[in-house]
């Protein structure tokens, strides 16, 4: 009886390390995604600022982007 309830513990923490392991690699793979998508959008905002001939906007747009993509390959390599 002892036996049976240390095993029945033991598995329940092992269901939660399972659970807690799928959770975090799709949280990990939520966080690549979202960097790619604000690459996407600021590179965007830059075209838009450089076809209105704003300059400074499109150097901070472009380095906002840059700065995504950095964050994206970054979470890529790490996870």
């Amino acid at each position: 009886q002892v036996y049976r309830v240390h095993w029945l513990r033991a598995k329940a923490l092992q269901d939660q390390w399972r659970e807690e392991m799928l959770l975090v690699k799709s949280e990990m793979d939520w966080t690549c995604k979202f960097f790619l998508w604000k690459t996407t959008q600021w590179g965007e905002h830059m075209q838009e600022s450089l076809e209105k001939r704003l300059p400074g906007h499109g150097c901070y747009t472009g380095r906002q982007s840059h700065m995504y993509s950095l964050l994206a390959q970054d979470a890529q390599a790490a996870f």
